[in-house]
């Protein structure tokens, strides 16, 4: 038995003279420099533009800012968080948190049932779905600001004789809140679409099939075939929307820029005007960046675990493929 070892040593040693392991030691580290160059990249990117920004963001919420005599002192308080408790800013601030929640129970009541529907319909190329398809499309194909521009023009000219004159402006208009939701939905209703189109068309045909031979209506495909399959989908959407309770902007500043009348304001559209009142580097507005941050602090610490728990009850009690 000693002497076959020592034999197929040596008949590996004429076939590998450089040695076999020799070899392999630098095909792993020639695939170890590949793999470095490809990843090395996104994780740059990744330290510079989430660990380093958050983190420095999260600095932020507890530091205060003072330029005197052209000097800045920075300290360390908890009064942007305070700032927020004020009776003179949490009225603006629980306003701009419904107009939020509004936004976001629209996005699931509304939203995710309807543009499944189409999206169904689309998917089953049932009559003229072609046609839906392209003008459902369109939105998110065209330029957002170049859709804003459209239907201003639309409602203000096109409307204004039934809707009793211009509504979309700086000026409070009671029904200017219907008709910049109305925008939001047609938008949102684009991009939902796409995404469950997508999805739908990874299903089996099969299981379809089975379950019309077995009987099943096309409501019936519909809700116990077609949902299951897409449900990690719909999932993931309804969680985006979650986590976008705080940073939805619902198109505001394509809107009106920094004019958006204090009634329609929604949190996100909040505290981009924060930071654009912080960017004045040595003044005292540039104490905006920092309670900016405390106020993402908070929604994140409120938002983050109902996302979560969303989430995982969901994934834990909604349908399945079985």
């Amino acid at each position: 038995m000693d002497r076959i070892k020592t034999k197929r040593r040596e008949a590996a040693g004429k076939i590998f003279p450089n040695g076999f392991g020799t070899k392999r030691k630098k095909a792993i580290s020639g695939g170890n420099v590949f793999y470095a160059s490809i990843v090395a990249l996104p994780l740059l990117q990744f330290i510079v533009f989430y660990v380093v920004v958050n983190f420095n963001s999260f600095l932020m919420a507890f530091q205060s800012y003072e330029n005197s005599a052209g000097t800045a002192v920075i300290g360390y308080t908890w009064d942007n968080f305070a700032y927020f408790f004020d009776k003179t800013v949490l009225p603006d601030l629980w306003l701009c948190i419904k107009n939020s929640l509004l936004y976001l129970g629209l996005n699931i009541v509304i939203c995710v049932p309807v543009s499944l529907l189409f999206s169904y319909y689309v998917y089953k190329k049932f009559l003229f779905s072609g046609f839906f398809k392209v003008v459902l499309f369109l939105p998110s194909i065209v330029c957002s600001t170049a859709m804003v521009i459209f239907y201003k023009y639309f409602v203000n000219e096109g409307l204004s004789s039934a809707l009793g004159g211009s509504v979309i402006g700086p000026v409070y208009n009671p029904k200017q809140q219907g008709v910049l939701v109305v925008f939001y939905l047609l938008m949102t209703f684009s991009a939902n679409i796409l995404l469950y189109i997508n999805a739908m068309s990874q299903t089996s045909e099969a299981v379809v099939e089975a379950s019309k031979i077995d009987g099943a209506s096309e409501i019936g495909t519909f809700v116990h075939v077609i949902i299951p399959q897409i449900w990690g989908t719909i999932v993931s959407i309804i969680v985006i929307f979650l986590a976008w309770f705080a940073t939805n902007q619902a198109y505001l500043f394509t809107f009106y820029g920094f004019n958006t009348n204090r009634e329609y304001q929604t949190i996100g559209y909040y505290l981009f005007n924060m930071v654009q009142d912080g960017r004045y580097t040595g003044s005292s507005l540039e104490q905006m960046y920092r309670k900016a941050s405390a106020l993402g602090l908070m929604f994140t610490a409120i938002v983050a675990p109902v996302t979560i728990l969303v989430r995982n009850l969901m994934l834990k009690y909604g349908p399945n493929e079985n």
